[in-house]
């Protein structure tokens, strides 16, 4: 072999060490400090203007590349922004002007990465928020063999008597109630054309929200804003319930 070829050789291998360095920096390499308060009111209002915001809450990270930051309009209206490192920087990817609860789904495919987003008006003076996760019973016949499905009432009471906002990874025993849905279903359906990390319809997340008196209450100030989103990011609204949704003993 030449000394020409030799060179060319070497030259090639170094070119693809530094293409390789460049993918994993600019894909691969651990998130930098975050955004400081002002730059995250500058970026929120660049992405969407709407937005208005002026005053940043928290900054929550949900893991090392996820972060959720609350904030509060110039209109003293209270909302989300969601934020994702990718590409060498930290990107907003979706922004609500209100802050009713939401579940930011970061991997449809993993209940474990499911987070219960809120950030509640003070005016709505709701004391604490009961999150459920209920699956309706049921009944079903299988190749000749009949099936009961019971009912399955899950609670998880959150105050808001210190913070107006919060994040709450799901609990084991939602996530595992999740993950045995996603089972049962995958083997009653296996087929191509069926989504298993969609829970199935009667599996559902919902939400009420209690004033000072443990009564019932709207929030009206925290429901129906104006949402961005780039269509990246899986972010799925929960319903609003009454007593009358639930069994109690």
């Amino acid at each position: 072999m030449t000394k020409k070829k030799t060179w060319a050789l070497a030259g090639l291998g170094v070119l693809g060490l530094l293409a390789s360095f460049m993918i994993f920096w600019f894909y691969f390499a651990k998130p930098v400090s975050f955004l400081t308060n002002g730059q995250l009111v500058k970026e929120i209002n660049r992405t969407f203007p709407e937005a208005s915001a002026s005053v940043i809450q928290d900054s929550i990270s949900v893991d090392e590349r996820h972060v959720v930051v609350p904030f509060i309009s110039n209109e003293d209206h209270y909302g989300l922004s969601y934020w994702v490192w990718k590409r060498h920087k930290w990107t907003v990817e979706t922004i609500d002007t209100k802050g009713e609860p939401k579940i930011w789904k970061i991997n449809r495919k993993d209940p474990s990465s499911f987070h219960l987003v809120w950030n509640i008006h003070p005016q709505d003076q709701v004391s604490f928020i009961a999150y459920y996760l209920i699956r309706d019973r049921g009944y079903q016949i299988t190749e000749g063999i009949e099936n009961y499905i019971p009912r399955v009432q899950m609670e998880k009471k959150v105050s808001l008597q210190e913070k107006s906002y919060g994040v709450m990874e799901l609990s084991d025993e939602w996530q595992w109630l999740m993950n045995a849905v996603i089972e049962v279903e995958l083997k009653q359906k296996p087929n191509l054309f069926f989504d298993p990390f969609t829970p199935e319809r009667n599996l559902f997340l919902g939400w009420i929200p209690y004033d000072q008196s443990d009564k019932e209450t709207f929030p009206e100030g925290s429901v129906n804003g104006n949402v961005y989103s780039n269509g990246k990011m899986l972010i799925e609204h929960l319903m609003i319930l009454s007593k009358g949704d639930l069994e109690i003993p």
